[in-house]
């Protein structure tokens, strides 16, 4: 069963992955499912484990002053390799919610495999707000607005990248919005669409976020030059701890397709 055939993305979501369209392979084929891995990471890290790293990525410190002051850990052991993460409140409502996974993966660019940490999904909700009647407020996928905990979250698994011997880690963003989120410390494996990304926002500089991805996905913006709707496809975002695979992925020829491709392409929106 590969990895990506098993996700918590919603339905209008990544459910439809084709393996063989990205830049990695998954090698490890087969998920091993073994009972009795409840409390425990990819089989190998405690609760304590996880919540140290927790607190040194900065996560609970955030939380508190958002004004939960207690939480409570949870780890969800689907299998050796397949994991959910939860932070919730003392009465149960989840504040963080992250799938993560870890299989070693053949990059097409260079023909070499390394273990890397897939997030399959992340979600993070200040639940103290309570759902948003208007939601026009919301990205798409939300119903409670976000805790705005992602540079935490990111600390975190590159943390746990290195404790478990990973070289990295990669997201497949389902929505522009979350693309905008991870770019921080990920980067496209594609030059292309990391072009074509870095010139929507420079496109799109002055618009709000919300707004930007809303147009996006419900096709109200276009190529300027061919005047086509533009289509959001998935991509792997990834973002190394290890420097050979990231001299390798990110070279001169990577940095100039992208340099050319964000500084000439143009996105507009439609006119009303």
């Amino acid at each position: 069963m590969s990895i990506f055939s098993n996700s918590d993305k919603s339905g209008n979501g990544q459910n439809y992955i084709d393996p063989d369209a990205l830049g990695l392979i998954d090698i490890n084929r087969e998920f091993k499912t073994h009972l009795g891995i409840e409390d425990t990471l990819f089989n190998r890290f405690s609760k304590e484990d996880v919540n140290d790293l927790l607190v040194q990525s900065g996560m609970f410190e955030l939380l508190a002053l958002r004004g939960f002051y207690e939480t409570k850990l949870e780890i969800q052991g689907i299998s050796e390799v397949d994991n959910r993460i939860f932070i919730k409140t003392p009465n149960g409502a989840v504040l963080v919610h992250m799938r993560l996974k870890f299989s070693d993966f053949s990059f097409k660019k260079i023909g070499e495999s390394f273990p890397m940490i897939y997030i399959d999904w992340l979600l993070s909700q200040n639940v103290r707000l309570g759902k948003l009647k208007e939601k026009k407020r919301l990205f798409e996928g939300q119903e409670y607005p976000g805790l705005n905990v992602m540079n935490e979250i990111t600390i975190f698994i590159r943390l746990l990248a290195s404790k478990i011997g990973a070289a990295g880690a990669f997201n497949i963003p389902e929505y522009f919005h979350d693309a905008v989120l991870f770019h921080k410390n990920f980067r496209f494996l594609s030059p292309e669409k990391e072009g074509e990304f870095r010139a929507l926002l420079r496109s799109f500089r002055k618009e709000n976020l919300r707004s930007l991805s809303g147009a996006i996905h419900s096709g109200q913006v276009v190529d300027a030059e061919t005047s086509k709707v533009y289509n959001w496809t998935y991509g792997e975002m990834v973002s190394c701890i290890n420097n050979y695979l990231e001299k390798s992925l990110f070279d001169h020829e990577y940095n100039s397709t992208v340099a050319k491709i964000s500084n000439t392409k143009e996105f507009s929106r439609i006119k009303k």
